[in-house]
């Protein structure tokens, strides 16, 4: 007796069955670039607002001009906020990679790749991360059990470390 479940089976696609010209490598590259650009801009005035609302530095923050500190948290807000469909965007287009085969006759071949598909990960999983707890963290809604502002610096790091590390293995050298 054959089951249904068994007839039901999905063969796994192959990079060849993503047909558009939309998810092609020079939309991810355009894609990419301007949310490289947005996690960078989100990075640098994350620090500010980090240093700024650290009280043991040695370097106090500067109270004047007094608007300066809601320059940077609007920059904050809405560049992380316009990461949002920039990275969802670029998951769409890049998705076809996901079943790419690997290089199964070469050692040195694969290990690159499986550290670039390491680095990915990381680099995925951090700026989802990022930018959904800073989303809720605008909303002031919080239903995790950790503290938000280290938590977000940390992965901050790392998040922009797996990104300068992307950048390095796919820029053309």
């Amino acid at each position: 007796m054959t089951s249904k479940r068994s007839s039901l089976v999905v063969p796994v696609p192959s990079e060849g069955d993503f047909t558009s010209r939309l998810r092609s490598p020079a939309v991810a590259a355009r894609v990419g670039l301007w949310l490289g650009i947005s996690f960078g801009i989100c990075f640098l005035t994350g620090l500010i607002s980090h240093y700024a609302q650290n009280g043991n530095q040695p370097i106090p923050f500067p109270a004047t001009p007094f608007w300066g500190y809601r320059v940077t948290q609007g920059l904050h807000v809405i560049s992380g906020t316009a990461a949002i469909p920039l990275l969802l965007v670029k998951l769409w287009a890049v998705y076809p990679k996901l079943f790419q085969s690997m290089p199964w006759g070469d050692v040195r071949a694969m290990a690159v790749t499986g550290l670039e598909r390491i680095s990915i990960a990381v680099l995925v999983a951090g700026g989802v991360f990022m930018l959904l707890t800073g989303l809720l963290n605008t909303a002031q809604w919080y239903p995790w059990s950790f503290s938000f502002r280290p938590t977000h610096y940390a992965v901050a790091w790392v998040t922009i470390g797996a990104l300068v590390v992307h950048i390095a293995v796919k820029l053309p050298i």
